[in-house]
């Protein structure tokens, strides 16, 4: 058995003419019962008049404007302004000028209007029912500029809230990588170990530097929310964690902290020693059998604070500095608190490698 197949396109146009004629009988069904009704008495016209009248009106000007202006209007408010309003007006009015003639035209056949009155009701109706259909389209074009300035807003602050969601989760991950960066994961590990073996060999110790390094993970958590702290606070951090590093080490490391009490109370970014010095226990005492030794000082120099940490290890190139880690994450820090004003620099000295921050320091501190 062949299957008769209905051609794309078909059945919504089929749909879209039985509903417009269900509603056209509807609307001339009520206007001929309110027209009757209101000139009830009068003797004018019968109820059936009133029904014929009234249904020639209804599928006149509904059948015009309810399948003319949705192909039309869609067609049409594309066009650029001020055309777009011309030619929606044109149209308006040509439909109700060709739907109030065929309407006057089957009132005149149907012997239900005089010949005399032909004109005279043509040019009203065409008037009428143009400024209403111009009025109802522009209450049509005010609903959907209202629905679109609200799909609009309502995209905009879903847009903002997947937004604020992805930057809290990169700030969430900057704020993780960067407690990576500051305290080293397999520093974490060997301080846990060297724990462990203090616990038995010295408990005293043991405590210490569980204290110690409390103060360093709460000393780079609080590090994502502070933008300075004093470098007397600073520097008691880096000496925890030379305590620390040399509760493992033993002899293998030794350190001096050089600074004028004078200058505890300059202000520094947090953790801005502390990658210093791991780079150079990492290279200066950790890879050696007779360790190394570390000197840091801070010194004010022409509205500058020098921070500079030496050790007398075999250095490395300052070219070679890994993207992401320690020091290039430092220089990043830096460079976003102070611009072009703050330096990061490596160099030889004295047999060794020196790194050295200067960051500026305003008049109220620097004097």
């Amino acid at each position: 058995m062949e299957v008769m197949k209905t051609p794309v396109g078909a059945e919504p146009w089929r749909t879209r003419l039985l509903r417009l004629a269900w509603l056209n009988v509807a609307v001339g069904l009520a206007l001929a019962l309110i027209f009757w009704i209101a000139q009830r008495g009068s003797g004018a016209h019968s109820f059936a008049d009133e029904i014929a009248s009234s249904l020639i009106h209804a599928f006149a000007y509904g059948s015009s404007f309810g399948l003319l202006m949705p192909y039309l209007g869609e067609r049409l408010a594309a066009l650029r302004a001020p055309w777009n309003w011309v030619s929606m007006t044109a149209a308006l009015l040509l439909i109700a000028g060709a739907a109030s003639l065929a309407v006057e035209l089957c009132l005149l056949g149907s012997g239900l209007l005089q010949p005399g009155a032909f004109w005279a009701d043509y040019l009203f109706k065409s008037v009428s029912v143009f400024f209403i259909a111009l009025v109802i389209g522009l209450c049509v074009r005010a609903y959907e500029n209202f629905r679109d300035r609200l799909q609009a807003t309502n995209l905009q602050l879903r847009t903002q809230e997947l937004e604020k969601e992805r930057a809290l989760k990169l700030a969430t991950e900057a704020s993780l990588a960067s407690l990576e960066s500051r305290l080293h994961p397999h520093f974490l590990f060997n301080t846990l170990n060297t724990i462990s073996a203090l616990i038995a060999e010295d408990p005293p110790l043991a405590e210490t530097t569980v204290q110690r390094l409390a103060a360093l993970l709460r000393a780079s958590l609080d590090a994502c929310h502070q933008r300075q702290i004093a470098l007397a606070d600073e520097l008691k951090l880096v000496t925890d964690y030379l305590e620390i590093e040399q509760a493992r080490f033993g002899e293998r490391l030794s350190y001096t902290v050089e600074m004028e009490p004078a200058l505890g109370r300059l202000p520094v970014p947090p953790l801005t020693l502390q990658p210093v010095v791991e780079n150079s226990v990492k290279f200066a005492v950790s890879p050696r059998p007779e360790g190394g030794r570390i000197r840091i000082a801070a010194r004010l120099s022409t509205g500058y604070l020098e921070l500079e940490a030496w050790d007398d290890g075999p250095g490395f190139a300052e070219e070679s500095i890994p993207s992401g880690r320690g020091l290039d994450n430092l220089r990043a820090r830096l460079a976003a608190l102070f611009g072009g004003e703050a330096h990061l620099s490596v160099g030889r000295r004295d047999g060794g490698i020196a790194v050295c921050v200067r960051v500026p320091v305003d008049g109220e501190h620097g004097s």
